[in-house]
């Protein structure tokens, strides 16, 4: 099971803030892997910033769950996540690729337009509706 934690960050639109690394073609939340003894708050919030250049504190974050599916980019392998909610609404210019990053694209949670993680798209979407 690969441990992440990733933020949802939303628009003044109510669009969702989404990446895709160079190396896949599914877009999924920023965030990932906490480095050794690492708090998951901790990881989302350095993921955040070396991957979409976003500072975000630990109080404009809230607990959305834990959420487990596929991994997008590891055939094989189960991904478990801990995802965040931001309270902050960022500027959709704001966010930048950076890192790993090939892309980032906003996401309307309702009507997705492009090629989403499984766990984006199967657990975390349908907990924001509900």
């Amino acid at each position: 099971m690969i441990e992440v934690a990733a933020v949802v960050i939303r628009n003044p639109q109510g669009h969702v803030l989404t990446v895709r690394k160079k190396s896949s073609t599914k877009y999924q939340l920023p965030g990932g892997k906490p480095e050794a003894g690492e708090a998951l708050v901790d990881a989302a919030l350095r993921e955040v910033a070396e991957e979409v250049g976003l500072t975000l504190d630990a109080e404009s974050l809230n607990e959305l769950g834990t959420f487990d599916a596929p991994a997008a980019n590891e055939p094989g392998e189960a991904v478990v996540g801990t995802i965040f909610t931001c309270t902050r609404t960022v500027t959709t210019d704001e966010p930048h690729a950076a890192a790993e990053i090939g892309d980032t694209a906003w996401v309307n949670p309702t009507a997705p337009d492009r090629e989403l993680a499984h766990l984006l798209r199967d657990r975390v979407f349908p907990a924001l509706a509900g």
